[in-house]
């Protein structure tokens, strides 16, 4: 027999219950558990139990001789009885989000808190915002990072300049047209968060394309399960090299988790090694990897931009795919840097206990 409290229609085992309570003797004032799970009595049980105005009070029968004390919130919030649920809170888009991207001014963001938790929740929800108006010396989008979290240093340094070189170390950098990309899949871990800073705007071209990777993808396990299920099962091979560093990773270019719900994209045709697949796989591969890519790349898909002088364009690497439409004439120059969502996260979770807040999508210019 399975021993459980019902509490608002909502079913606790007791295991659970003792596992997770609350009180200084268990829980330590981070919130970190001090007692070991598995020394906890699998058997245990409740001597008394009652529904009090605050939540739920629990004493435990002998030997024990503990008391527990939840907040209705607490099992509210924690309750497994009706499923799991994703802890964050995304919005996949297309192209409706065209003159629609979630805009923030620089001031603003470093002046006030609540809109800085505004901006950090928008790149949680769409996984990505636009700040306008960062002051362009060289080296800003540093101090950008820091409202959140660290810089991810990689072999191109702490931050990258994308400008027009004879020989680049890669094909990033050049202004040539870029085909949509998730950056760096050759890493293990991959950074999860990119961003890209404008000091010089073209004179003409150098468009900036963006796809929401978890909307295609989604497109294309509804008109496509068996496409999709080649894309989320089979690895492949990412690989970089150059004179000071020699990269590889295998991964899946669709990541679901346990409940198969998407949750990273890695796609970037510049670094994909030769695939190595079984062979009878092989031609369905690529077919699967050419439909995702027309969505991908498709209208219904797709923003495009320009990034004006000032603009930086925070992103989920692991989300996001970027590209370049156009090939940018003139002077134009981009500072870019990595970090890691961790930081962002914890960040937006601490600004979000202390100010309630919404994301409003402001129309970026």
């Amino acid at each position: 027999m399975i021993n459980f409290i019902d509490f608002k229609n909502q079913r606790f085992h007791y295991l659970w219950l003792r596992d997770n309570c609350p009180c200084s003797d268990c829980r330590h004032p981070s919130g970190q558990r001090i007692h070991e799970t598995w020394q906890l009595d699998a058997n245990i049980n409740v001597e008394s139990y009652q529904v009090t105005d605050t939540g739920l009070q629990v004493k435990w029968a002998a030997p024990h001789q503990h008391l527990s004390n939840f907040t209705e919130q607490y099992l509210l919030e924690n309750s497994y009885d009706r499923g799991r649920s994703t802890t964050q809170s995304i919005e996949n888009w297309g192209s409706e989000l065209t003159g629609q991207l979630p805009c923030f001014d620089y001031e603003e963001v470093i002046g006030k808190e609540e809109v800085k938790a505004q901006w950090l929740e928008a790149v949680n929800k769409y996984g990505l915002s636009l700040l306008k108006n960062v002051p362009t010396k060289p080296g800003t989008i540093l101090q950008v990072v820091q409202l959140f979290g660290y810089v991810r240093n990689t072999n191109y340094g702490e931050l990258f300049e994308v400008i027009s070189v004879e020989q680049a170390v890669n094909l990033a950098f050049p202004p040539l047209p870029l085909s949509l990309h998730t950056d760096n899949p050759y890493r293990n871990p991959v950074p999860t968060l990119q961003l890209l800073h404008c000091l010089e705007k073209a004179q003409r071209g150098g468009v900036t394309a963006l796809t929401d990777g978890f909307r295609a993808a989604q497109i294309l396990r509804e008109q496509n399960p068996e496409a999709f299920k080649l894309l989320a099962s089979q690895a492949v091979t990412f690989r970089f090299s150059s004179e000071d560093a020699i990269l590889e990773h295998s991964a899946c270019m669709i990541e679901t988790d346990a409940r198969g719900e998407i949750s990273a994209i890695r796609v970037n045709n510049r670094s994909l090694a030769p695939l190595n697949l079984p062979f009878d796989l092989m031609q369905s591969y690529y077919l699967a990897y050419q439909e995702l890519m027309s969505i991908i790349q498709g209208s219904n898909c797709k923003v495009t931009l320009t990034l004006d002088k000032g603009d930086l364009i925070l992103f989920d690497n692991q989300r996001i795919l970027h590209g370049r439409e156009v090939q940018a004439e003139g002077p134009r120059h981009l500072q870019g840097c990595y970090a890691d969502r961790d930081g962002l996260r914890s960040t937006a979770a601490l600004l979000k206990k202390q100010n309630s807040t919404t994301v409003p999508v402001v129309a970026s210019s």
